[in-house]
């Protein structure tokens, strides 16, 4: 597999959070609608089993052959990866995207029996190590965007370390509750630990609050807390996603809640968002 020729190379975001439900789904939706809209080449990758990415896509993830999965295991084996690469990007106005399904489940059972064997035989099993495949699935793919974003699953199984191995930057979704805050700090601890080891490249892009209520002291109160407690190690962004029933319902009708009701405030939040992630990977 060979990386083709060009001279802008993408930067990869992987959006990550141990804990689900804390947004980051709609965050990669949503910051990817909004990197498109700022004139940005994007592609979106589905890296967990349940395809939701693919759902807010508005595709069926039962129905896609050419998925994610397909890619991974062509790297794995070292063999027909063009033959599935272009094949498993769809395109959409505004942002392309790899989707995902239950296939990708089998590939993660794969690089954990991979790691076994390479630690029974002493790291000595050769191919691509099985926290690098989803780096060397995306070296393809480099040149053709401004931006990729991944789409992690909900635990910090070998696809998420994949996904960070492959970054440059972790965006990390909180709840703007406290007991998610316990999960935020164990991700960062992961984050921490793949920078030591496997990407010492990879930084933290930024903390997000998603689910905010600015009018309720919790919300201001954990967002103060935030800025506090890591705001001099990371970037935490000062436009947190407010909480919205329309955010939850745009996946019905529209692939982002710019598509579906653009002068939401959440719409507007993301768009700051996506500004601040301009701004700092310009520097």
């Amino acid at each position: 597999m060979e990386q083709k020729e060009g001279n802008r190379m993408a930067i990869t975001l992987a959006i990550t959070n141990s804990k689900g439900g804390v947004g980051k789904t709609t965050t990669c939706a949503n910051l990817g609608a909004a990197l498109a809209a700022a004139g940005k080449r994007v592609l979106l990758v589905d890296n967990d089993p349940q395809g939701d990415l693919t759902k807010v896509m508005r595709a069926d993830p039962k129905t896609i052959k050419y998925t994610l999965a397909n890619l991974m295991n062509a790297a794995l084996d070292d063999t027909e990866f063009e033959l599935f690469a272009d094949k498993a990007v769809i395109q959409r106005e505004g942002v392309h995207y790899i989707p995902a399904n239950s296939k990708l489940a089998a590939v993660s059972s794969r690089l954990v029996a991979l790691q076994m064997n390479s630690r029974y035989r002493g790291g000595n099993s050769g191919g691509t190590p099985c926290e690098l495949v989803m780096a060397q699935v995306l070296k393809y793919f480099q040149d053709r965007y401004d931006y990729i974003l991944i789409d992690c699953g909900h635990s910090m199984d070998l696809l998420t370390i994949n996904a960070l191995a492959a970054a440059d930057q972790a965006i990390v979704p909180v709840q703007a509750h406290y007991l998610a805050m316990e999960d935020m700090a164990d991700t960062l601890e992961v984050i921490k630990t793949i920078q030591q080891g496997i990407n010492p490249t990879l930084t933290v892009g930024g903390i997000l609050l998603t689910m905010y209520q600015g009018r309720t002291n919790l919300c201001r109160g954990i967002q103060d807390e935030i800025q506090a407690d890591y705001g001099d190690a990371f970037t935490v962004f000062s436009a947190p996603i407010d909480f919205s029933i329309r955010v939850a319902e745009h996946p019905i009708d529209a692939a982002s809640i710019f598509e579906y009701e653009p002068e939401n405030p959440a719409a507007k939040a993301y768009s700051a968002v996506a500004q601040e992630v301009l701004a700092y990977a310009s520097e």
